[in-house]
């Protein structure tokens, strides 16, 4: 799948339409609004749609029609990597991204698709709203680690909101009647250096206004006797994203003369969160390969052996685990979701359990990210492909300590299937949909894939039992996992199949980790995602602050559980929350 947000390829698509007949929407604070569809403009092969206008952090859809089924290319803005998106077999394609807070108000900016290999195929522009007169002051130049005030001027009345520095909630405002405030923040210690940008949301995650703050360790500090505020956890600014690999979006010659693809320098996006690396990983341009057209496996990448890892003692911080069920969503951002109106019902989980703020992928695309979050690192796989790999993993190591397993595959046709991906059915809850190898790391492994016993232990959702075995790793389909369905769709899916697990007896003293296999960012690798833990115990609304990925929820698994820790599980932290 892409590093993208979720396309929204349940909608039912006309054949008497118009070949390029095209819905658009903006999403804006969870609701979907009608727009005036921007001019169109092709390039030899196709048509992008977008809305005509959006405002600064805004995130809309992007769609098109002309695409060969299953064919998996990139979109940009203003030169850099947004997205790529996969082709239905209708050819049509659907996908959203997020304005970056740094376009400019009046500006205009350039949507264009490109293939695999950097080709122009179609672009269009859009106009960035004006915004508010809302304004924001802040020092010249701050110090890691000090005390600013932070002047706000131009809000409404009395509205109230929060602070970010790149993305990372600080602290929260409220304005006068008259529309102004003036606040303590401390800039975190860990904040990078040079210019970075300071927004203020209100609390539908919505761009007010947005500054920026160089941050140099020269800089004078200046302490305060107000108290700092509580860091409030909130939805973050989105992130940006990195400019695409040897590729520009210089207009072809079919382009709109006036339109440029070439970014300006104040629309360089800022990475956001602050555990993070400073390096920004290289997007990996493609998601979904081109389909397999036979089921023969592709060569086997030969990862370097490693010596098989000594058990461990289990934590004492951690229980032995009854249980533990792995729920794997897609494609989502932690903004998109933490906080949205389309996802109520998982939204009610963070209320409820415990949410990890600082959680993220592995890499982009899918594949990569299963793979590690089961055997503890990549293996060599950089693609969605078919593989058949001879590495340790998750489920041989749960079998070998005399535990079961099962990986529930919604659509998954059964007998150790091995093809790369079925047709769309009606399997369990929620909406019918496609399964796919790639989101099912169990049939990648040798060890799996070539014991018929061990390969029976992959089955479908429609049989699902909470208390058929130790762990049990559910994928849904396509469309509930939200890669080719909304938001709605995977809270829907998600709100009738957790119930059944923590209503039966099989929950006592289990654990139920929700996850998002990569964001639509590249921060950390794969974007911040949504991680969420569920326990009979667990503190309402507990925030587990600590820099996580895919490999923190396999340690915390094999901890608990006495296991080997497998590959790059070693060195991550395990999940801190109070289970």
């Amino acid at each position: 799948m892409s590093a993208s947000a979720a396309p929204q390829s349940n909608h039912s698509w006309s054949r008497a339409r118009p070949p390029l007949g095209l819905r658009i929407a903006a999403i804006a604070a969870g609701v979907i609004l009608a727009m005036p569809v921007a001019a169109v403009a092709t390039a030899g092969t196709g048509a992008l749609h977008a809305p005509a206008q959006a405002d600064p952090g805004s995130t809309i859809m992007v769609t098109g029609d002309w695409v060969a089924a299953g064919q998996t290319d990139n979109l940009t803005y203003d030169g850099a990597l947004v997205t790529s998106f996969l082709a239905l077999t209708s050819g049509r394609f659907a996908v959203q991204f997020t304005i970056p807070d740094s376009a400019e108000p009046g500006s205009t900016g350039r949507i264009s698709a490109r293939d695999n290999a950097g080709n122009l195929l179609a672009t269009t522009t859009l106009s960035i709203s004006s915004t508010t007169a809302a304004t924001l002051s802040v020092p010249a130049e701050v110090a890691p680690g000090s005390t600013i005030a932070v002047s706000g001027a131009g809000f409404a009345a009395s509205q109230q909101g929060y602070l970010t520095i790149n993305g990372l909630a600080i602290t929260t405002f409220a304005a006068s009647p008259d529309g102004f405030f003036s606040v303590p923040l401390t800039v975190p210690g860990t904040t990078r250096l040079g210019v970075d940008r300071l927004s203020a949301r209100d609390g539908a995650d919505q761009l007010i206004a947005t500054t920026l703050i160089t941050v140099s360790p020269d800089a004078v500090a200046t302490p305060t006797d107000v108290p700092t505020p509580t860091a409030v956890v909130v939805a973050t600014d989105t992130p940006g994203p990195t400019s695409a690999p040897g590729a520009t979006d210089t207009p072809a010659a079919t382009d709109t003369p006036a339109a440029t693809d070439t970014p300006a320098a104040t629309d360089t996006p800022v990475a956001t969160g602050t555990s993070a690396p400073t390096d920004t990983p290289v997007p990996v341009a493609t998601d979904t390969p081109t389909p397999v057209a036979t089921d023969a496996p592709a060569p086997t990448p030969a990862p370097t052996p490693a010596p098989t890892p000594a058990p461990t003692a289990p934590s004492a911080a951690l229980p032995n685990f009854s249980h533990v069920y792995v729920i794997v969503m897609e494609n989502q951002e932690y903004s998109s979701i933490v906080g949205s109106a389309q996802a109520p019902y998982i939204n009610s989980l963070i209320a409820s359990y415990g949410l990890a703020t600082n959680f993220y992928a592995v890499g982009h695309p899918s594949e990569p990210n299963y793979i590690a979050m089961t055997s503890g690192g990549t293996q060599g796989v950089t693609d969605d492909g078919v593989y058949n790999l001879g590495a340790d993993n998750l489920f041989a190591q749960v079998a070998a300590s005399g535990r079961s397993w099962r990986a529930y595959q919604q659509g998954y046709s059964g007998n150790c299937f091995a093809g790369a991906s079925s047709g769309a059915v009606a399997d369990g809850v929620g909406k019918p949909g496609a399964y796919v190898r790639k989101h099912n790391p169990a049939i990648s492994y040798t060890s799996i894939s070539g014991n018929a016993a061990s390969c029976a232990n992959i089955t479908n959702l429609a049989g699902f039992d909470p208390a058929a075995a130790n762990l049990e790793f559910i994928t849904p389909n396509l469309v509930n996992d939200m890669h080719d369905g909304t938001i709605a769709d995977g809270d829907n899916f998600l709100k009738a199949l957790v119930p059944q697990i923590i209503g039966s007896s099989a929950f006592t003293n289990s654990v139920v980790f929700i996850t998002v296999d990569e964001g639509s960012s590249n921060v950390n690798g794969g974007g911040h995602v949504v991680t969420i833990a569920i326990t009979p115990n667990m503190t309402a609304g507990y925030k587990a602050s600590g820099s996580y990925s895919h490999y923190s929820m396999l340690r915390t698994i094999e901890q608990a559980w006495g296991l080997p820790l497998l590959g790059n599980a070693a060195s991550a932290q395990t999940m801190g929350f109070p289970y």
